[in-house]
């Protein structure tokens, strides 16, 4: 028999016969104020419960806080964890079950404990896309049916810092109230919300203003070698300047007392701009990596002295040297199926210094996800983390580019991250996922094939027919990629033909998904062709309702501001 569950537990064996499943479900032995904190569970307290609880340290086998033995018997359930977290993931996983089986549970045993202590999801929040308070509820409550506890939202300017207006006016930020707000309602539910600012990289949001532009390393564009050459906009603060440390000390006084998490995520990633201006002298006399590292220093002194572990993103090319203090926690962060965790995990743990994975999931830079991308990553963090015994596993959802991609792949991918973080390893269930991320079990399927199709033609960092769709008719191309290109639109439409029917915005979102797939496919195959202005032109109509569906789904689940950026660059698939 199968017991889609996910993530999956450690040890789990069936038992002969089943339990009927009653109308009202009652609860015994529940810690106050526990079951109304358990998504899912319609239960109500009960002298004698038909799912009696017990706070035991002698029931668990697996070992720590968190574990929990789940047992099913002809005459209810009997959850059994050393501590009421332990209970609260038992609990996770009875709903789990119920959503399988809602009339009769098959007779089971279960003992589990997670392989990372802190698994994480962390949602940018930056590029445009600010969700609805409403849909951040739904999803630390999505989080706390994975068994997540630890989330991040990635700010660069989208929290209502006072005094500084200009730079969020127009992006509907969280206000410090909405943030309280979702950190209670988080902590409710044993997912604890730490804070996240950058402080030294991806300050181009502020550096564009008159105000900020000062306190830039560099004060014009400039071509970035390492990328092919490409234009820059000043995004870094000059590390140099007393005023970057004031600045970044301001938002952090703000923003952290907002978040109760015992970690602040103080950034530090991508410093593009370092040495090419203000600080050339300094970093060329005493390196690059020694002024990284002294601001970085800095910077997480100010967030120790609110109370916070800081954590730092470190870059697959390092930035900093053996200065770096050792009081902070390392995010080893990287994206690619073959990415290499291990060296920068071993290099930072031989410090001292706590170290953590960042995986993603694979879906910023695509309309369809990338499943054996975000597979092959997920995976890979796990067991390299576990091997360096890395405290935490944070899983990141990026919006590079306008976050484009629709609000199910997010889910989606987020409930891989959960498997690999509790487990330890891969073992992917597309079925499961689907089942407990979105209520389907068949749109989980549809899902994990819809990022496959982009698979047919090699591609970087993101899907092919994401950055094909982007780019100008104009530009160069191989008319012998056509037949690819073609194999590619139509696995898209047999996709957008079979989406399943489960109704709601998730069907909508999935099949906006497909159809921006298709889109850009059938685009790259016209391109390639030599495409008339007649064709340029059917291709815009063809654009039309989509960009009208994807302002219409964009404000369902997320805030006006940041729309019409991202709205101007989907119209730009239209070249």
């Amino acid at each position: 028999m199968n017991i889609p569950l996910y993530p999956t537990p450690r040890s789990l064996s069936l038992q002969d016969g089943f339990a009927t499943v009653p109308e009202s479900l009652t609860v015994s032995g529940a810690p106050r104020g526990l079951l109304p904190t358990i998504p899912g569970l319609a239960g109500v307290d009960a002298e004698s419960g038909w799912i009696r609880l017990a706070i035991d340290g002698q029931g668990p086998r697996e070992a720590g806080g968190e574990a929990y033995r789940l047992a099913v018997t002809a005459t209810g359930v009997e959850i059994a964890a050393r501590t009421a977290t332990g209970l609260r993931w038992g609990l996770a996983t009875l709903v789990q079950l119920l959503r399988a089986f809602p009339s009769q549970l098959p007779c089971l045993l279960i003992e589990d404990a997670p392989a990372f202590a802190e698994r994480g999801f962390m949602l940018d929040i930056s590029r445009d896309r600010v969700p609805t308070m409403a849909t951040l509820h739904d999803l630390v409550d999505r989080m706390a049916g994975l068994k997540l506890n630890h989330l991040q939202l990635y700010t660069e300017h989208t929290f209502a810092y006072v005094g500084h207006e200009a730079v969020w006016r127009n992006a509907d930020p969280l206000t410090p109230s909405e943030m309280r707000s979702l950190d209670s309602y988080a902590a409710a539910r044993g997912v604890a919300l730490s804070a996240n600012q950058n402080s030294f990289g991806h300050f181009e949001r502020w550096l564009c203003h008159p105000h900020y532009a000062p306190l830039g390393e560099v004060e014009a564009p400039w071509l970035y070698p390492a990328w092919g050459h490409s234009w820059q906009e000043p995004s870094t603060l000059c590390p140099l300047d007393p005023g970057s440390l004031s600045l970044v000390e301001d938002l952090f006084s703000q923003l952290f007392p907002c978040c109760s998490g015992p970690y602040a995520n103080i950034g530090g990633d991508e410093p593009l701009d370092l040495g090419e201006g203000r600080s050339r002298e300094a970093c060329t006399e005493r390196g690059r990596g020694r002024v990284f590292s002294e601001y970085l220093g800095k910077v997480l002194h100010a967030a120790q002295r609110l109370g916070k572990r800081p954590q730092f993103w470190c870059d697959p090319h390092p930035n900093e040297d053996d200065s770096l203090p050792s009081d902070l926690t390392v995010l080893v962060w990287g994206y690619g199926q073959e990415e290499d965790f291990a060296t920068r995990l071993t290099a930072h743990a031989a410090a001292g210094r706590e170290v953590w994975v960042a995986p993603g999931t694979g879906n910023w830079q695509s309309y369809t996800g990338r499943t054996a991308v975000r597979y092959g990553n997920l995976s890979r963090a796990a067991t390299q983390g576990a091997a360096a015994g890395a405290v935490g596993y944070l899983n990141t959802e990026w919006g590079d580019l306008g976050h484009r991609q629709q609000w199910p792949l997010a889910l989606f991918g987020m409930a891989d991250g959960a498997q690999a973080a509790w487990s330890g390893g891969g073992a992917f269930d597309a079925e499961a996922a689907g089942l407990h991320a979105l209520g389907s079990a068949a749109l989980g399927t549809w899902l994990a094939e819809l990022g496959r199709p982009d698979e047919l033609i090699p591609g970087g960092i993101g899907s092919v027919i994401f950055l094909d769709g982007n780019i100008a008719w104009s530009n160069e191309v191989d008319p012998a990629a056509i037949p690819a290109w073609r194999e590619v639109a139509e696995k898209l439409a047999g996709l957008e033909a079979s989406l399943p029917a489960v109704g709601g915005l998730f069907e909508e979102e999935c099949r906006l998904a497909a159809a921006m797939g298709r889109f850009a496919a059938d685009r790259a195959v016209a391109r390639r062709q030599g495409a008339a202005v007649e064709t340029q032109r059917a291709f815009k109509t063809r654009l039309a309702p989509l960009c009208a569906d994807y302002r219409r789904l964009w404000l369902a689940r997320s805030r006006y501001g940041g729309l019409q950026e991202s709205y101007q660059k989907m119209k730009s698939l239209a070249g």
